[in-house]
């Protein structure tokens, strides 16, 4: 009964998925595999490039659609901006084809371009775009506001993906808990971080998650629906000024559309699964970017989070094309085969 239930359950890895499952036969017992994304987003307002470098060992063999992409692996994840990089090791382990577990330590370094590194001695603290942009040309009313901020510190990720698809229809989760350890100005222990766009408790734990629910066309080139984000921040009483009131007010909540096409799929090509995609997700909650009841900095909340961007996959190792099928004769078919040799052999 529950091999029926798996073999129901196909899974869905587009070049926007993580795991870059081959989508016509099984991984060899060797991989080497490369994923790359470039993205431009605005609300907030950003410029990247994401790389994942891998080597995955295959760990047990399946013909199940829901248990055959499994592995184990060890990487390099480069990811840099005009304002900032990051660059570090991953590791990943995925049991079975819809859940997979990884985790990355990072190094991270803002070179103090647009002045995107902002620190603050409290939760409460205004982290507007327009506060960052004084705060960075030092006309800011604020202790130690200056231009040129270089931080730099580590950073760890622990992330969990899940991914099904029943039907035509897809539904895939990818969460992470983040925690920073970051060389802030004496005093401060919040600090602004771009990447995910919330006020970063140092030496604290931030959580964020996507869940996309998408229809995808039967030859898996275009991928529609919609993307919830969520993040959840969990300062202690060593974020927060001396008696201040310790309420969370960053905590982060959008949704809209998400739409990608793939121009290409080829099981083991180097060049793979190139696909554009587009996110455009309205602020359902964040002080900084709906209205300005809260901040009078605030962004106005029919202005969407916009992004566009490409991403490609492929693998550095030749893989193995699957054997063809030998169809074996039924037993009906061999019994008319034997009479008609034994027909042949009787003398007239």
């Amino acid at each position: 009964m529950l091999s029926r239930v798996l073999l129901a359950v196909a899974v869905f890895f587009g070049a926007t998925a993580s795991a870059q499952t081959l989508q016509y036969q099984g991984p060899p017992l060797h991989r080497v595999v490369h994923r790359n994304t470039f993205a431009l987003r605005v609300n907030p307002l950003g410029l990247l490039y994401e790389g994942r470098f891998t080597y995955r060992l295959r760990l047990y063999e399946s013909d199940s659609m829901a248990l055959r992409d499994n592995f184990i692996g060890i990487g390099l994840t480069p990811i840099a901006s005009p304002a900032f990089i990051r660059a570090g090791a991953y590791v990943e382990v995925q049991p079975l084809t819809v859940l997979g577990f990884w985790a990355s330590y990072t190094f991270v370094q803002y070179f103090g371009t647009f002045n995107l590194f902002q620190s603050f001695q409290s939760a409460r603290s205004n982290f507007s775009d327009a506060e960052i942009t004084r705060l960075g040309a030092g006309t800011a009313a604020a202790p130690g506001a200056r231009t040129q901020y270089l931080g730099n510190g580590t950073e760890l990720t622990i992330g969990a993906d899940f991914q099904v698809k029943v039907l035509d229809f897809v539904l895939r989760s990818r969460a992470r808990l983040v925690r920073p350890d970051m060389n802030l100005r004496s005093g401060d222990t919040v600090f602004y971080d771009q990447f995910y766009d919330v006020l970063a408790p140092n030496r604290g734990w931030y959580f964020i998650n996507d869940v996309d629910l998408l229809y995808q066309t039967p030859n898996k080139r275009f991928v529609g629906g919609a993307r919830y984000t969520q993040s959840f921040v969990f300062y202690d009483q060593r974020h927060f000024a001396s008696g201040e009131v310790q309420e969370n007010l960053n905590n982060m909540h959008r949704i809209g559309p998400f739409a990608g096409y793939t121009f290409k799929i080829e099981d083991g090509a180097a060049f793979n699964n190139p696909t554009v995609f587009v996110l455009i997700q309205w602020w359902l909650q964040n002080r900084n970017r709906t209205g300005t009841a809260n901040n009078p900095d605030g962004v106005t909340q029919a202005l969407p989070l916009i992004g566009v961007g490409f991403q490609m996959t492929g693998d550095f190792l030749p893989v193995p094309k699957p054997a063809p099928r030998v169809e074996t004769p039924s037993p009906a078919l061999d019994e008319a085969v034997s009479q008609v040799e034994r027909d042949g052999e009787r003398p007239y």
